[in-house]
């Protein structure tokens, strides 16, 4: 039937029928396009153009039809009295001459386009939204799954040691009782830190995340972490960063963020653990090295993830992984950089580039 119909109407029947039968995705729905206008136009690369300082692509919307020239046509795509762009293409070969006839089919092919483009935009949105919605929902399962997992031991340790110390408190010997204390504060520590991290999390989810600058001294700030993130390590951390430096910045961020680069290094890495600091150019440049085993080279992709963590860091030390995710995250939410790259001539070496921004 499609052979018997005038070819105005040919010609729409034939780009309804291949585009019609998705959905496709916008690359599907403009090759399909294109090998139809390629077949009844002889044009060739027919491709989507939003817009741009083009005289042909202005004449062609100042016109709302097609328009040919210097062997290029514009198309433009109307709908609903709005323009979502033009199809451009080289021009038709000998087959088909460009004329006043072809250019009104052309528009016509051109609307008729329009609504497919617009569909097939607002399938690859939907499909996109759907997509994170299941990553959220994987996010959500993951949150649940490795919080009841990681709270459980701890919780578990802290009620036996303090029904232990209720129950049989005045029966136990003074270094039974120290014994007990020290792994009381140390499983209490790592709910603290636990507990901090899921927050953390809940926040940038929810989008609950307020970035506040204020100026404070770096090597203080640093300083003041270590008691908190390396209590019987301090010693073992080198903290090189001029003592006059100030920067301005979200100062929980940054300590959110060099709290678990220190901690990180401290628990997966080996002593000494050196916080560098200088400036570079436009930003305050802050390494944390160790002199570990450093990252598995097929792991470095997976730093930043949440919830993962390397085979070797698994065997050796307990943990959700989660750190460096939210490091990654806070380093985000101020503008800088957070890097990693290998020490020599071993070890991991975490950079922390955050922007100078001058008080005014």
């Amino acid at each position: 039937m499609p052979d018997r119909l005038p070819r105005e109407l040919r010609v729409l029947y034939e780009l309804a029928r291949v585009v019609a039968a998705g959905p496709y995705s916008l690359g599907d729905v403009l090759a399909r396009i294109g090998a139809e206008m390629e077949r009844e136009f002889g044009l060739t690369d027919v491709r989507l153009v939003r817009g741009g300082d083009d005289l042909l692509l202005d004449t062609a919307l100042a016109r709302r039809w097609a328009v040919a020239e210097e062997g290029r046509v514009a198309i433009p795509l109307l709908i609903e009295g709005r323009c979502l762009g033009y199809l451009v293409a080289d021009g038709a070969d000998e087959r088909v001459e460009l004329d006043e006839a072809n250019l009104h089919l052309l528009t016509t092919v051109g609307l008729v386009a329009g609504v497919f483009i617009a569909k097939a935009e607002q399938y690859e949105e939907l499909e996109h939204a759907l997509q994170e919605l299941r990553r959220v929902d994987e996010l959500k399962d993951d949150f649940i799954s490795v919080a009841s997992h990681e709270l459980r031991t701890p919780v578990a340790v802290v009620h036996g040691i303090v029904s232990t110390l209720h129950t049989r408190g005045d029966e136990l010997a003074p270094e039974q009782r120290e014994e007990l204390g020290q792994a009381l504060y140390a499983q209490s520590v790592r709910l603290r830190d636990l507990t901090e991290q899921l927050l953390d999390l809940s926040r940038f989810d929810s989008g609950r995340i307020r970035i506040q600058p204020t100026a404070f001294r770096p090597r203080e700030a640093v300083e003041s972490l270590l008691p908190r993130v390396a209590p019987d390590g301090a010693g073992q951390v080198q903290v090189d960063i001029d003592p006059c430096v100030e920067l301005v910045s979200d100062s929980h961020a940054f300590e959110r963020v060099m709290g678990n680069l220190i901690g990180n290094a401290l628990k997966y890495g080996a002593p000494p653990v050196v916080v560098h600091g200088l400036e570079t150019g436009k930003t305050f440049s802050l390494s944390v090295e160790d002199h570990g085993p450093g990252v598995p080279s097929e792991f470095v992709p997976h730093l930043f993830e949440r919830f993962t963590r390397a085979e070797e860091a698994r065997q050796t030390a307990s943990g959700a992984g989660l750190g460096l995710a939210i490091a990654h995250e806070f380093a985000d939410a101020v503008g800088a950089d957070l890097g990693y790259e290998a020490a020599t001539p071993n070890g991991a070496r975490f950079v922390f580039e955050v922007p100078l921004v001058t008080r005014g």
